[in-house]
């Protein structure tokens, strides 16, 4: 009973040192998981009939551009447990600038994301889906690379934008 209360104690003593204790003992450093940080897209895309869709933007409104913010959160400790935050802006823009009269309407929703691969037109690339809590319904992206997401529309085929704006989301802060 002694010896079995030393080594609890000797064990309970190495749980609180440093890494450096863990190394005295011989024992492998533990690690932990970090939370990575978050990545985040950035794009600027038409304010055409399926965006407006998709972010339950009113059609009687005058709408030109939509600047969208995608943060995506994974928990590495959770598989399946991933979060979003979507900032988006839309309106009509401001000529000779990059912003909105009147600086447009701002709105957030948020929620769940999922990976799954794409069977149809690109096949072996991944589809990210944004499962909004609110009654929105999902968003879909195209992964074209690890700093490049093209939204789908409905159905599942890639936007094509106009001559001012793709629907193209950049990875901010890549290291290029």
């Amino acid at each position: 009973m002694k010896r079995f209360s030393l080594l609890l104690l000797t064990g309970c003593t190495a749980l609180g040192w440093a890494a450096s204790g863990w190394a005295a003992l011989g024992w492998v450093t533990p690690t932990y998981i970090v939370s990575p940080e978050p990545e985040v897209f950035v794009a600027a895309t038409p304010c055409d009939a399926v965006p407006r869709h998709l972010l339950a933007i009113p059609g009687n409104l005058d709408c030109e551009m939509i600047k969208w913010r995608l943060t995506l959160r994974r928990d590495p400790r959770n598989l399946g447990r991933d979060d979003f935050k979507l900032q988006y802006t839309y309106g009509m823009t401001k000529p000779g600038t990059q912003g909105f009269v009147n600086d447009g309407f701002t709105k957030e929703i948020s929620g769940k994301w999922v990976i799954s691969k794409n069977s149809g037109q690109m096949p072996g690339k991944q589809i990210f889906t944004l499962q909004p809590t609110t009654s929105e319904g999902a968003i879909t992206l195209l992964q074209m690379s690890d700093r490049i997401l093209h939204l789908l529309d409905t159905q599942g085929h890639l936007m094509i934008g106009n001559a001012g704006f793709s629907y193209t989301f950049n990875k901010q802060n890549a290291n290029l």
